[in-house]
């Protein structure tokens, strides 16, 4: 019996042994992979009102059409006055389409009320929860230094607006008419 137990053993310690080699045997004669950029081409997010929310790789030059056709368009519920179609996208960046109505209430009849934050004075700023005084006028000097707002992730500028900020303000605001 002790025999036995002997020879189970040292088997055991010949297969554990043998497996440790055998992958580095199979994979000796590999060539090692490598991946390769394109410089021409982008990785962008899009989330929102989108039929395929998600990371999509397009050419350089691609604008916001391109990118929300490879994501299966807007959705019904998709705000057109927050985004312009013809927008150059940016490599790595994250493109949000917000609602046209609160889709938490199924029911509702009425759009969300927004405010356009390129032609909005301070007063109309500062009715959306999360901009204050400051803000407000630091949205009104930006906007007049640096022109309009041409995606709503660019309010992120701004000193004083953050994620934190914009996430609580994104689906009140838009672009254009």
């Amino acid at each position: 019996m002790l025999k036995i137990i002997l020879g189970v053993v040292i088997a055991t310690l010949i297969g554990v042994v043998a497996f440790a080699f055998v992958p580095k045997i199979a994979n000796a004669n590999q060539t090692p992979t490598q991946i390769v950029e394109d410089a021409n081409k982008l990785t962008i997010s899009i989330t929102g009102e989108v039929v395929k929310p998600g990371n999509y790789i397009l050419e350089e030059g691609s604008t916001l059409q391109d990118l929300l056709d490879k994501a299966g368009g807007a959705n019904n519920n998709a705000d057109s006055r927050a985004y312009y179609l013809d927008l150059e996208v940016i490599a790595n960046e994250e493109y949000y389409i917000p609602p046209k109505y609160d889709a938490k209430d199924v029911c509702s009849e009425s759009p969300i009320e927004k405010v356009n934050i390129n032609d909005a004075d301070k007063d109309s700023l500062m009715q959306i929860s999360g901009f204050g005084d400051a803000v407000s006028t630091q949205l009104i000097t930006y906007r007049n230094d640096n022109g309009v707002f041409r995606r709503l992730e660019d309010i992120k500028k701004v000193n004083g607006i953050g994620n934190a900020t914009f996430e609580k303000v994104k689906n009140y605001i838009y672009l254009h008419e």
